[in-house]
């Protein structure tokens, strides 16, 4: 773990027997331990480098998350694109989705498949 942020790389077995890069999620943490920001990356083959593709940011109050997914946009060098915002309330029995305004949908963001 390097300046509050942790890396996982995602690999794929090619032809059975070979690892192959495919994701990179980059982690970073709040002052509590918390995720307050997950990076995803996708290998580049050609360029043989990560590239961002979104990431997902996290906020939190006493008893809500808050994730909003922003595109990565090449252009302007950030993450500016906010495609989808959700709230998740907290209580005895975990999480539950309250409310969001969204252009595409959380379920479709968290299981997008990236082949």
């Amino acid at each position: 773990q390097e300046s509050g942020v942790e890396t996982q790389t995602v690999y794929k077995v090619k032809e059975g027997k070979y690892l192959e890069r495919h994701l990179q999620y980059n982690y970073t943490h709040d002052e509590k331990g918390r995720v307050s920001a997950k990076e995803i990356l996708k290998w580049n083959q050609d360029n043989s480098r990560f590239e961002k593709l979104y990431c997902l940011n996290f906020s939190y109050t006493d008893n809500e998350v808050n994730v909003e997914y922003v595109a990565w946009n090449s252009k302007a060098g950030d993450y500016t694109n906010v495609k989808a915002k959700a709230v998740y309330q907290m209580n005895e029995n975990g999480m539950n989705y309250m409310a969001g305004k969204q252009i595409i949908t959380l379920t479709r963001i968290l299981s997008y498949s990236f082949q």
